[in-house]
């Protein structure tokens, strides 16, 4: 430590020196302490920011599965603060024990923003919108990623190509 001050090093991330130039420079030993615990507790949480940010650059151009889901759509919709995205939900069907179709859940969808795989965005949510409005099934295709970006979609399912389905049509892969 040059006159008296502590430099950007010394001041995130202290070493035993600068704990113990610490301690005689302050006249509480409390004081002097607590300044070190601020200072440890500041390069942690820079660093674990730094590392979440860096999982999630890292997962955010991984495709971790891609499949695809039939249903009907029951909602699209922007959504968002700050970054407009573009969510929809997929009433899925099921199979009963009695062997009729009933609804068995809802998935929930994003249309990437990026559009990182080619997808014609606009395209596509013209396309579920026309599904949706005439009550049909709809077949999704879908990449899941490992992480996303806030802006980029509020899910990590990303749908990549939409088909609309006749009454009772379902088409094999």
């Amino acid at each position: 430590m040059e006159n008296g001050k502590f430099t950007l090093r010394e001041r995130w991330f202290p070493t035993l020196d600068n704990c113990e130039e610490l301690a005689h420079e302050s006249s509480n030993s409390a004081s002097g302490f607590l300044q070190l615990i601020g200072r440890y507790t500041r390069s942690a949480a820079l660093l674990g920011v730094l590392g979440w940010a860096g999982c999630q650059g890292i997962g955010n151009s991984v495709d971790y599965s891609e499949g695809k889901r039939v249903g009907v759509v029951n909602k699209l919709s922007q959504k968002g603060l700050i970054w407009k995205t573009t969510e929809g939900q997929l009433s899925l069907e099921g199979r009963t024990s009695t062997g009729t179709q009933e609804g068995a859940g809802v998935w929930d969808f994003s249309l990437d923003r990026q559009a990182k795989h080619g997808e014609n965005v606009d395209a596509l949510r013209s396309k579920i919108a026309e599904c949706m409005n005439q009550g049909k099934r709809t077949k999704l295709s879908y990449t899941e990623q490992l992480a996303t970006w806030p802006w980029r979609s509020g899910t990590d399912n990303l749908v990549q190509n939409v088909e609309c389905l006749e009454t009772g049509e379902v088409k094999k892969p």
